[in-house]
């Protein structure tokens, strides 16, 4: 197993934790944000999908789904808190794009050279302290959000399932 093998694995188990904490969700329990200020399970997914989407395009990713600067936005950080998130979207609709970021960044990389791995990352300030934890970094930030599902999955009364 290669290193580019062990991260997109990391793609892979991360998109899978968010199904697992998504997909027996209601329409309505898909927009529950479990207190003010909090975001949905739709934000969060949507969140997921522009962010992977963002790092499968540096990473030379072709065939993308194309995103309006519209939607982008309101999946983006905002570092103030959420407001009301009643229309965000279809949780299907959702996951399909997610599903496809992730299979476009686990196919780039797989194209990445090894000795990319060991150079400097894009943003020096960030935890990462090579290119390869860079894009590692992704792959955490989507468990990260997981447990963010997880506490919205709490707030309806649903099991642990981690």
């Amino acid at each position: 197993m290669t290193p580019t093998d062990l991260i997109a694995g990391a793609y892979r188990m991360g998109r899978q934790m968010v199904h697992m904490m998504c997909d027996d969700l209601t329409p309505d329990e898909f927009r529950h944000q479990p207190v003010p200020g909090a975001n949905s399970a739709a934000w969060v997914v949507g969140h997921l999908a522009v962010t992977v989407r963002r790092t499968a395009e540096r990473l030379g990713a072709t065939d993308l789904p194309a995103l309006a600067e519209e939607f982008v936005g309101r999946y983006s950080a905002a570092k103030k808190p959420a407001g009301v998130q009643s229309d965000l979207g279809d949780k299907a609709d959702l996951l399909a794009l997610l599903d496809g970021c992730v299979e476009k960044l686990m196919e780039a990389v797989g194209k990445l050279p090894a000795e990319t791995l060991t150079g400097p990352p894009p943003n020096p300030r960030r935890f990462a302290e090579n290119f390869g934890e860079a894009v590692l970094f992704g792959a955490l930030h989507v468990t990260l959000h997981c447990g963010q599902l997880s506490t919205i999955r709490r707030s309806l009364g649903k099991p642990p399932l981690v």
